[in-house]
């Protein structure tokens, strides 16, 4: 499975590792981002709760439906990330879900313009089925839950990438989320219909990818 996801990667050139998610990241030509929690306070089950709603409606308006789905994984074992490590793999435990896990080095740096990486021992989980199969909304939930201190948890890295339009989502954490596509269009009809929610303080960068 990683022999293929690497060959539907082809178009984003040859420089990038599956390992290193950043290497992919510079690679995407265009990008939006949106506010999740704000203005809810931290620490609340409102502001999960909201995270959590904003990112499933972002992620079902953006991803087409009945479509093949890759969900990419990144386990870092690191004493800071490696807290409640099944709850994802149990949320994507299902027959009609293929998987395989790789025992990897994986690259631990947080921004694509870093270029001192530290390399870590990790887990590369990718899973692969068609969308409506996968609890994207349990997911988000995990995600929203990891830093406002509610359970259950999903510290993982977890980006979604669908081969058929080559589109990506990667919700970080409550506060926000990217999509990234190769086609301005896919991203332009969401940069209308949630202007509210689009992160100020990036919008004039955003907006110039249009122009």
């Amino acid at each position: 499975m990683k022999e293929t996801l690497e060959q539907e990667l082809n178009y984003l050139g040859s420089s990038i590792k599956l390992t290193d998610f950043n290497s992919i990241e510079r690679e995407l030509k265009y990008h939006l981002r949106f506010e999740l929690g704000d203005p809810l306070e931290n620490g609340t089950i409102e502001r999960v709760n909201q995270a959590t709603k904003r990112a499933t409606e972002l992620f079902e308006n953006y991803i087409n439906e009945k479509s093949d789905l890759y969900v990419i994984i990144y386990d870092l074992n690191d004493e800071i990330f490696a807290r409640t490590q099944n709850h994802i793999h149990e949320l994507l435990s299902k027959d009609e879900i293929r998987h395989e896990t790789y025992n990897e080095k994986l690259a631990l740096r947080y921004f694509a313009h870093e270029t001192d990486i530290e390399w870590t021992k990790g887990k590369l989980t990718i899973y692969l089925a068609d969308r409506n199969k996968i609890e994207y909304s349990k997911i988000f939930n995990g995600i929203a839950n990891t830093e406002m201190g509610f359970s259950p948890k999903i510290h993982q890295l977890v980006y979604f990438f669908q081969p058929q339009t080559k589109k990506w989502f990667w919700m970080y954490d409550d506060r926000g989320c990217l999509m990234f596509s190769e086609e301005k269009s896919d991203l332009k009809a969401n940069l209308i219909k949630f202007d509210n929610w689009i992160v100020e303080a990036q919008r004039s960068e955003m907006e110039k990818q249009f122009e």
